[in-house]
């Protein structure tokens, strides 16, 4: 069901609502088909899936995966939408040769239930949440089409940190991801969008053990060349609006210093119990 929410100066955000939890209305769709296929989806167990909270690199990683698995630098315009659990149907990914590198946003129980039956590789990336709510932001002025929205940063970080916009709280998404870790079985790889950022060679080596690939450091220093930002932004379509600065501390220009006190005292309450660590710059 298509639904506005409001941020703190009332200016609308339009988004797809199913099964309590609210969705992007992903550019071309009108219903939620994808999501209501998601629990009986096939997953093979070669699958490898790179799960993230929006805007914490899951482009970055899913492409560096993808030219990791392939084995060779290809310049074909592939879509990460293609393999978007949640915004395309079964059929878009359905036969794709294996191993297949799936991407997705949903929380752990989210994904089809095979995955836990399956137990495919996943990589999952995190981002400091300050730079996550202001590319956030960025990313969802420059989609009218799917978000319909002219609000202004300062009525739309509190509500986007506590969870009113699509895929819900970054509180809640990083602490369920860390749950999720201590109890299956499935093997997840943690990555963190500011170590890839610091040394992506280093952080694809540790990608490549994970994974069980066998490419050179020569591919594999190409493949960080080729994952670059500035390659990345010039090369792949809507890269305009899905790349925008790629970097770590841009949050310091847009928090007020009273929005930052906020931030800071709410990180303490939410994280408590959850004592994870992000680095703010570089």
């Amino acid at each position: 069901m298509e639904i506005r929410v409001t941020d703190d100066g009332g200016d609308e955000l339009t988004m797809i609502s199913y099964n309590g939890r609210k969705y992007p209305r992903f550019p071309g769709t009108t219903d939620s088909k994808p999501l209501e296929q998601l629990p009986s989806v096939e997953i093979r167990s070669d699958d490898i899936l790179v799960c993230a909270f929006p805007k914490s690199g899951t482009h970055w990683v899913w492409e560096m995966v993808r030219l990791l698995v392939a084995g060779k630098l290809d310049y074909d315009e592939v879509s990460k939408g293609a393999g978007m659990l949640e915004y395309c149907n079964e059929e878009n990914y359905k036969d794709l040769p294996s191993p297949r590198v799936l991407n997705s946003h949903l929380l752990f129980n989210e994904l089809p239930k095979q995955v836990k039956v399956k137990k495919p590789k996943i990589l999952y990336v995190t981002r400091n949440p300050k730079d996550v709510t202001v590319s956030f932001y960025n990313f969802v002025k420059k989609l009218p089409m799917c978000y319909n929205y002219t609000g202004e940063w300062k009525n739309f970080v509190r509500p986007s940190l506590e969870g009113k916009f699509d895929y819900g709280s970054w509180f809640d998404y990083v602490k369920d991801w860390e749950e999720v870790k201590k109890t299956t079985d499935v093997p997840i790889l943690t990555l963190s969008y500011e170590d890839i950022k610091e040394d992506a060679f280093r952080e694809m080596k540790k990608m490549q053990d994970f994974l069980g690939t066998t490419r050179s450091d020569e591919f594999m220093k190409e493949v960080c060349d080729r994952c670059s930002f500035a390659s990345m932004k010039q090369i792949k379509v809507m890269a305009d609006i899905v790349y925008r600065k790629g970097g770590t501390g841009d949050w310091k220009n847009w928090f007020t210093v009273a929005q930052n006190e906020w931030f800071d005292k709410t990180y303490q309450e939410k994280m408590k119990d959850c004592p994870l660590e992000f680095r703010y710059t570089l």
